[in-house]
């Protein structure tokens, strides 16, 4: 354990996610687990996630604070100076002397010292003229002003805008930039979510029920992986959305269930809570590192019903037989995760929406031969298109 400088980690993790196609979530879960301060941990996860939901307005003003295309800048120096103005637009913890000292001293450290002096000279202009430097709210109608506003991509505003109109568009974007809320599941071997719900106050952590998934603890404050009942099994961390999605089975499943497209496994554990007594739940996913988070579950929990398995459905599989009940959480765009991975959107390109909808439909098909006569099928993306869905 250490504490280490949050905008420093921030720097390393946006890195990783700009140059090796990483998730910011996992790279921050990782690291996270390494922290001992919890105020830490949520200064870092704070830049890194507001930096990339709000990329477009901050790079905004630093373009007009700097006066230069930003495509003529080193992609280590562009971030440094994005971590410092984030830091001097949207935090009131750090002082501005702070937040630019470091900066610089990022770009100093990407071994970029020339260009110490410009991210220097553009952080004291964002620190002096602040707000006037960020992009004005759009005129209704003015899409190209929303998507930049609300900092998500052109192309993806113009769709939501077609489907949705303008005011509910203006509010699903918003929503996109706000944090998303940290929902657990209880294993039902370790008692009620109510038992659950007491055993984390003793940590310090506080919950309540959920709108949609009354069972479903929403967290309030604390942080619930550095508590007892963690330690014990007795939860999983999974979105209620998620959690609704295998609502739709009813319960209980089984007794033989295929998660088809399994990792990172949350919904294979609500399965595996939901069948009975002889119920065995196969996790299924084709990357093994993926499925790697889920075995760590299972072990955690003690989730003896449930079997993971390196293999892509859409393909051959490695067993014969049906099931009673198979789930295809297919992979996706991921458009409806934008909260929680805000990256997404700077990644999405139109023509992928299509590619996703083909490689769907092989994997939906290839499941269907799986169920057997009168068992069931659900279908479940992360994603809000009509290709997709």
């Amino acid at each position: 354990m250490n504490v280490p400088n949050p905008r420093r980690e921030a720097f390393r993790i946006l890195r990783r996610v700009e140059d090796a196609g990483a998730f910011a979530s996992v790279l921050l879960e990782t690291r996270s687990a390494e922290i001992s301060d919890p105020r830490e941990v949520a200064l870092l996860t704070e830049i890194v996630l507001g930096v990339l939901r709000r990329r477009a307005p901050l790079d905004h003003a630093i373009a007009k604070a700097s006066g230069r295309p930003l495509d003529q800048l080193d992609g280590a120096v562009l971030t440094a100076i994005r971590i410092g103005a984030y830091a001097l637009l949207y935090l009131d913890r750090i002082p501005d002397h702070a937040a630019v000292d470091t900066a610089v001293a990022l770009v100093k450290e990407a071994g970029w010292t020339k260009a110490a002096g410009f991210a220097n000279g553009v952080l004291r202009k964002i620190a002096r003229e602040r707000s006037t430097l960020l992009p004005l709210p759009p005129a209704t109608g003015d899409v190209e002003a929303l998507s930049l506003y609300r900092s998500h991509p052109a192309w993806w505003t113009r769709r939501v805008v077609s489907r949705f109109g303008w005011d509910l568009a203006d509010e699903l974007l918003a929503a996109n930039n706000e944090p998303a809320a940290t929902v657990l599941a209880s294993w039902p071997a370790a008692g009620s979510p109510g038992a659950l719900g007491a055993a984390l106050a003793v940590d310090g952590v506080a919950v309540a029920p959920c709108r949609f998934v009354p069972e479903a603890l929403r967290v309030v404050s604390g942080v619930p992986q550095r508590t007892a009942a963690f330690r014990d099994g007795a939860f999983w961390i999974q979105d209620e959305a998620s959690q609704l999605a295998v609502r739709l089975f009813g319960d209980p499943v089984g007794p033989l269930v295929l998660d088809a497209c399994a990792a990172p496994g949350g919904k294979t554990l609500a399965l595996a809570a939901r069948a009975g007594a002889f119920g065995l739940v196969v996790a299924a996913d084709r990357h093994a590192m993926r499925l790697s988070r889920l075995t760590q579950n299972v072990r955690r929990l003690r989730a003896d019903k449930v079997v993971a398995l390196t293999c892509d459905v859409s393909k051959r599989v490695p067993f014969r037989g049906s099931f009673d009940d198979v789930l295809v959480d297919a992979p996706c765009s991921g458009t409806g995760t934008l909260r929680r991975h805000p990256e997404i959107r700077w990644r999405l390109k139109p023509g992928d929406l299509l590619l996703h909808g083909e490689r769907q439909r092989r994997i939906l098909g290839a499941a269907a031969d799986l169920v057997r006569p009168g068992g069931r099928l659900v279908y479940s993306v992360c994603s809000m298109e009509p290709e997709e869905g």
